[in-house]
């Protein structure tokens, strides 16, 4: 946006989110710079800093934006100084709710812009909320980066992929040449089922260089809409299986509270799994009389069908339940190899605190012992994530995430 344009609505909420974002900036850091309407409200915010004093260099992504950093007084790198980038701070062209996957590349800068992400311990992405959208490929074309030589041939390849194709155009009408010089195809889709499997294909296709699919490398995206900027933080475990977390534990552990917490910040659908339960479970529990196997089994395949739909869709989610017998997570875990555990720890004290402090559910604080004496804690072959329940909620979900993001079992 030239500076002498008034700013629009849009362009304000690019701002919060960018300036959002800004604020990871410490000193010494490198700091990779995108490129798009988007990313330049961020090179603005990050001059403006560095005119206050932070110490930072940049690597820019495109030589369009290296021009507005070096006019903005920001000092610039590049790989041969420095081989990893602290941060980078970009904009995409469409983000996928829950996964974080984006489409990037309309600015025509995908392969400088894959290249810095793919170096940088922290990607950070700066939205409107009109970005945000339920399944990759619903608004935006997918950005193909191909050589001129054949180019017609990887088209070719491409139409059978399913894509309507066309050969992205300069503003003279002559093809658009990136900065490596190469051409950009850009891709209709319908909306994408599995787009880190589209990401695999398009890359086997010879004459492409890299494609506008950026899957799983986001690890953080500011939103900003009408309601103000929002942070969804990206678990790195979804590459090609979205992972659906079971949060488990006794009454009183904070399981929906911690969940609520995670989907609020992941972005994910969420399930009460207590919802599930057949009326006679949730009559029986209101009478202070513990659930027998029996009881049990129809309710935990409830949890294991809304599971299964999530992985049907192709899509994240959290659903708590206690889950307390081996064999009760065996019912819903099965060979869902994206469903993870995650175990809140608690002592019977802090616990029994806890569920004093609740009102309305149909669990009484009487049952707490009977669920305590049936838990069997997951062990090391469940993979959980255990966490202690000894701190708030948002630190707990905090941990969470990191776990998550450390995690090798889901991702591939």
């Amino acid at each position: 946006m030239p500076a002498s344009a008034p700013e629009t609505p849009r362009d304000a909420l690019k701002r919060a989110a960018a300036e959002a974002a800004v604020a990871l900036v410490e000193n010494d850091m490198v700091v990779g710079l995108g490129t798009g309407s988007t990313a330049s409200f961020a090179i603005a915010a990050l001059a403006r800093r560095h005119a206050e004093g932070l110490r930072f260099v940049g690597l820019p992504t495109s030589e369009r934006t290296a021009a507005q950093a070096r006019a903005a007084g920001i000092p610039l790198t590049s790989f041969s100084a420095h081989r990893q980038i602290d941060l980078t701070i970009d904009g995409a062209d469409e983000v996928e709710r829950g996964t974080l996957n984006l489409i990037k590349g309309l600015g025509g800068a995908l392969l400088h812009e894959k290249i810095v992400a793919a170096a940088s311990r922290r990607l950070a992405i700066v939205v409107d909320g009109g970005k945000l959208v339920d399944r990759l490929g619903m608004q935006a074309p997918v950005p193909v980066e191909v050589v001129p030589f054949g180019l017609e041939t990887a088209r070719d390849h491409l139409e059978v992929l399913g894509a309507s194709t066309a050969l992205r155009q300069s503003a003279a009408g002559a093809p658009y040449v990136t900065d490596s010089g190469h051409h950009i195809v850009d891709c209709r889709f319908a909306p994408i089922a599995d787009p880190a499997r589209l990401e695999e294909r398009i890359g086997r296709i010879v004459g492409v260089v890299e494609s506008g699919l950026f899957i799983a490398r986001a690890h953080m995206v500011f939103v900003a809409d009408a309601g103000g900027v929002h942070r969804l933080d990206g678990a790195h475990v979804h590459r090609g299986s979205p992972p659906v977390l079971v949060v488990m534990g006794v009454s009183g552990a904070g399981k929906t509270t911690v969940a609520e917490e995670l989907a609020a910040r992941l972005g994910w659908a969420f399930q009460e799994g207590d919802e599930l339960h057949p009326e006679a479970n949730v009559a029986k529990m209101r009478a202070g009389i513990a659930l027998t196997d029996e009881d049990r089994w129809p309710w935990l395949d409830r949890v294991a069908a809304w599971i299964d739909r999530q992985r049907a869709a192709r899509q994240p989610g959290i659903i708590t339940c206690s889950a307390l017998r081996k064999t009760y997570r065996q019912r819903i875990v099965g060979d869902r190899p994206e469903v993870r555990l995650v175990y809140l720890r608690g002592g019977h004290d802090l616990v029994a605190k806890h569920l004093a402090g609740r009102a309305g559910h149909f669990m009484p604080g009487s049952l707490l012992q009977s669920q305590i004496d049936t838990l069997e804690e997951p062990e090391a072959d469940e993979d959980p994530l255990t966490i202690d329940v000894d701190r708030a909620a948002d630190q707990i979900a905090d941990e969470i995430i990191r776990l998550l993001g450390a995690s090798q079992r889901i991702s591939a």
